[in-house]
């Protein structure tokens, strides 16, 4: 058994099984990114929706940049001039990083990414990029390819006979040279060497995107634009790269991806999900380290005092503007 308590995430995540506790019907590339990353982290902050109280930066900042690009990608859509969809873009940004609550802008502490660098990266992404040759594909519906969430039943069903699904949210599909993309956008402080973009492939999110746009919007897409941008103090610069996908990685990704889920209903049955203490120090360290550092009988306590709770749930759309 897990040394911590067995909570049933079916009771408020549609995305988990209502026959096994702990079993994800509905994947997207963070659930199975963080399985394969560590299955007791994938426990923690997938099933049980444990997060730090603290909301890392990067997190905070990447969400607006996002956020504020798919509005001028909406509103370019409509029919709105660049200028006009700039001014609209810069108002939207001022008003998603103000605290409602306690009437004042969004604050942090980091030097790199804040409200200033946010606005500044906003409007010089849309200076360099907004007008150039990548053209936002127009759907069958009419809706422009933006902010687009999909869902994929795999043909392969749980013991409980319940069908998987892969889920997910793609920034955007463009005509780019002729060809269909699909658009990803990064924020990083790291330089924009070859070096950076390499780190794609291979990469889940990546190969989860090239996927789903291949099955679902019937889009034969070349592969994946990653449009990066190095956020610094005082300049943010900014690089396109193009990162491919072929069939053949394609099928070897989904191969996984199909035995990757067989082995979280393995855990799910065993209700057990094992540390992976070679990931513990990634990415700066695991934010569930403190928990896997303390005795097993108290990791549940430590896990109701020490982190705030969330629910990741894949079925959840976006794009509505």
């Amino acid at each position: 058994m897990s040394d911590t308590a067995v909570l049933n995430p079916s009771t408020e995540n549609s995305a988990f099984s209502k026959s096994l506790p702990g079993l994800q019907i509905a994947w997207d590339s963070t659930s199975l990114g963080t399985l394969k990353e560590c299955p007791r982290k994938y426990q923690y902050s997938i099933m049980l929706g444990k997060q730090p109280r603290e909301i890392s930066v990067h997190l905070t900042f990447g969400l607006y940049y996002h956020a504020a690009l798919a509005w001028y990608d909406h509103q370019k859509s409509r029919g709105a001039s660049h200028s006009d969809a700039v001014l609209s873009t810069v108002r939207k940004t001022l008003e998603l990083t103000w605290n409602k609550k306690l009437l004042r802008p969004w604050l942090s502490d980091d030097k790199y990414k804040n409200r200033a660098t946010l606005l500044r990266s906003v409007v010089w992404y849309l200076d360099q990029f907004a007008e150039d040759s990548v053209q936002t594909i127009q759907l069958a519906n009419g809706k422009p390819a933006v902010e687009l969430s999909f869902r994929l039943g795999l043909d392969h069903r749980a013991s409980s006979g319940e069908e998987y699904m892969i889920c997910g949210h793609i920034d955007r599909l463009v005509m780019f040279n002729g060809r269909p993309f699909v658009l990803d956008r990064k924020t990083t402080k790291s330089q924009l060497m070859p070096e950076f973009f390499e780190r794609f492939t291979p990469d889940n999110q990546m190969s989860t995107y090239a996927f789903a746009s291949k099955i679902i919007y019937n889009t034969p897409t070349d592969g994946l634009i990653i449009d990066a941008a190095q956020i610094a103090v005082g300049f943010t610069r900014f690089q396109r790269g193009v990162v491919q996908r072929t069939e053949a990685q394609l099928a070897d990704w989904f191969s996984d991806t199909l035995l990757w889920i067989s082995m979280a209903e393995e855990f799910a049955r065993r209700q057990h999900w094992p540390q992976n203490d070679k990931s513990c120090g990634n990415y700066g360290g695991c934010s569930f380290r403190m928990i896997c550092s303390k005795p097993p009988s108290t990791r549940d306590l430590w896990l109701q005092q020490s982190y705030a709770k969330r629910v990741w749930n894949p079925l959840i759309a976006r794009g509505d503007v």
